[in-house]
């Protein structure tokens, strides 16, 4: 068995204090722990032998089928992000996204641009521009001499960037975009790779995580979380503001009342919230994992006594102290109105991890568009279409179950 371990453990003694002293070895073998530990990038195993095939499907219905050579790749790709510090689950998904997407997880020359490419070892000669290796970076760029840049270790280590990355200070890597875990996986990769077609690494998630859990023997329903689902595991509501604040500082994050973000939002992460303006820490998971889901989020409402909002006190989750409700307005860039394709994706979403007794708005809006959505654990009520309300009410404290 191959073992890589990733920085140190202090994150996880931070994020969840006692709890882990009291485990000790146990820690490597919980899966809830590795959940947590994986989220604060603390340990990425890679284990087995690697196999000779894999096969996954893209979010567009494409087959891909890897090869053992192409795993290989991966494995490199997955045990450099093990080394360096900070990139964690979610970086290493976006590095395999990337290299999916550039290169087929394949070593490239070429030839054409750079005939002594030809002469490393290599799966195949590529044609785009100047462009080498597992991530189609470019000397031309600045990413590297030809000897550099056909090395799938250096170029793994370049897509990661940071302090310590052999590009810095540029191009940026991943780890040198502001809060590119904020940010959706696929745009992520974007943000390094700087893409004619910026789209087209999102279709590839699946596939990195199917390639993460076979070659890491973690189950996908556990640590491979969308980007921000790390900040959501500590259960802490000053790390999942401050997660909020930093996308609201990208743009990815916005409030129709700015008082909604100054005094719930802003307050809430540097620790100087009022009782009135308090949030349910789910309500913040919520907002967090959504965000990472869409890449973009827009709300309109969250606790109305915080605000001066009266309508439909006491009796709405809204005047609930802590808050126990959103409005939804956009995700993804998209605005929502109770019944469009966005509102559908993001309650089917929701429905998968809020607990029986949360509630979904709009219905009316759903029945009159022709499409009632049955949903499994959340109930649902008439509202105005001009968004997508969303409360826990009934949760009591059932916690969500990403």
């Amino acid at each position: 068995m191959l073992k890589i371990v990733l920085g140190i453990l202090t994150a996880a003694m931070v994020l969840f204090g006692p709890a882990l002293a009291m485990i000790g070895v146990g820690l490597f073998v919980n899966p809830a722990l590795v959940q947590a530990e994986l989220c604060n990038g603390s340990t990425l195993t890679l284990s087995g032998t690697i196999p000779t095939s894999l096969t996954a499907t893209t979010t567009d219905g494409a087959t891909v089928a890897l090869n053992h050579t192409q795993l290989g790749r991966a494995a490199t790709i997955i045990g450099v992000g093990a080394r360096t510090t900070g990139v964690g689950t979610n970086g290493v998904l976006i590095a395999l996204m990337a290299a999916l997407a550039e290169s087929d997880l394949r070593m490239l020359s070429n030839t054409t641009a750079y005939p002594d490419s030809g002469n490393y070892p290599h799966d195949g000669d590529g044609s785009d521009h100047d462009s080498l290796g597992l991530f189609q970076m470019r000397p031309t760029s600045g990413w590297g001499s030809v000897a550099h840049l056909m090395d799938p270790n250096y170029q793994a280590a370049a897509f990661y960037g940071g302090p310590t990355g052999p590009n810095r200070p540029t191009p940026r890597g991943l780890l040198d975009i502001p809060n590119w875990n904020a940010i959706s996986l696929g745009a992520a990769a974007q943000t390094v790779e700087v893409s004619a077609f910026p789209g087209r690494y999102a279709a590839f998630e699946p596939v990195a995580r199917t390639i993460l859990r076979t070659l890491t023997g973690t189950a996908s329903n556990g640590v491979l979380q969308p980007a921000g689902a790390c900040s959501m595991m500590s259960g802490n509501a000053q790390q999942l503001a401050q997660t909020l604040a930093d996308a609201h500082t990208n743009g990815t994050f916005t409030t129709l009342v700015p008082a909604m973000y100054t005094k719930e939002i802003e307050a809430t992460a540097d620790g100087t919230v009022t009782t009135k303006c308090e949030l349910d820490t789910r309500v913040l998971q919520v907002l967090v994992l959504v965000l990472g889901k869409f890449g973009k989020v827009g709300i309109s409402d969250l606790g109305r006594p915080c605000t001066g909002g009266t309508l439909n006190c006491p009796s709405s989750p809204h005047c609930h102290i802590p808050d126990l409700a959103v409005d939804f307005t956009s995700v993804g860039g998209h605005v929502l109105n109770g019944s469009n394709a966005p509102d559908i994706g993001l309650l089917q979403y929701l429905d998968t991890i809020l607990p029986d007794g949360s509630w979904a708005g709009q219905s009316q809006c759903r029945t009159a568009a022709g499409d009632p959505l049955h949903l499994a654990h959340l109930g649902q009520f008439p509202d105005t279409c001009t968004h997508q309300h969303i409360d826990i009410r009934g949760a009591g404290t059932a916690p969500l179950t990403p």
